[in-house]
């Protein structure tokens, strides 16, 4: 039992800044696959560790303790403070094309009876419903909502 254990000392030993980085790179490479932000906090520490020890000379046991300390403050600070901010604000509208249609302006490509008819936005001709008076072939209409294929509108404010 003795070999193994003076080789295992040994490698601990021998870790130099090149190690941490190593080991910083390969995290964070990680943590682009998975997207969690919690593999990042280690990652940094680790690059952190890789600066540390090659200014300063660390024992083994500092090193791991330091990197110990640095990840879980890291951890701790990022999940509390810093991954909030990563989600707050307005949703994507990534998966949710609809939404990026609200607001727009669009034209009627058809006379509406009883609000219904037919807006032209782009190219694409869409179905689509009113609540206030018919708007006939022509008249510029916003969409104000999405419902299924059916998109609301209302008669465009005049500037």
């Amino acid at each position: 039992m003795e070999p193994d254990s003076n080789a295992i000392i040994a490698f601990l030993e021998s870790i130099k800044a090149t190690h941490w980085g190593l080991l910083g790179i390969g995290l964070v490479g990680l943590e682009l696959v998975t997207g969690t932000t919690y593999i990042l906090w280690p990652a940094i520490a680790a690059l952190a560790m890789a600066i540390f020890v090659f200014f300063l000379p660390l024992s083994w046991e500092l090193q791991f303790i330091l990197f110990f300390l640095l990840s879980t403050a890291l951890l701790v600070v990022g999940h509390k403070y810093l991954r909030p901010l990563m989600k707050s604000g307005e949703p994507s509208d990534l998966n949710d094309p609809a939404r990026t249609l609200q607001g727009r302006r669009v034209v009627a490509f058809t006379d509406f009876h009883n609000g219904d008819g037919r807006v032209t936005v782009g190219d694409t001709q869409w179905k689509a419903s009113t609540e206030s008076d018919d708007p006939v072939k022509g008249d510029t209409l916003v969409i104000t909502s999405v419902v299924g294929s059916t998109l609301i509108v209302a008669p465009a404010v005049k500037a």
